[in-house]
């Protein structure tokens, strides 16, 4: 979680000042907006959505397991965990 809840906000630019701030401390990560409504008495969920990506995003593979009774069970696979600690991140220079 980045910086503190912004209740009452009137002007947008405070949140687009925030999520620079996040973007320059964290260049590598994935930085997700997440906006709340406690017009209902309660906080809830307005929006939420991905503002940043990492360059180097090696994605998931989904495996399917098929089980007794005709169940499936489905497990997401990083690629990242297919190579050993310390060379998961992959390279400009690293071929394919």
């Amino acid at each position: 979680m980045w910086g503190l809840p912004m209740f009452d906000l009137a002007d947008p630019a405070g949140v687009v000042h925030e999520v620079n701030e996040c973007r320059r401390a964290y260049p590598d990560h994935y930085i997700r907006l997440n906006a709340y409504d406690a017009s209902h008495g309660r906080q809830t969920t307005a929006l939420s959505f991905i503002v940043q990506r990492p360059a180097d995003e090696p994605g998931f593979r989904i495996d399917r397991e098929e089980t007794r009774d005709r169940q499936v069970r489905v497990r997401l696979h990083p690629y990242a965990l297919d190579r050993p600690r310390g060379a998961r991140r992959a390279s400009a220079e690293e071929p394919d």
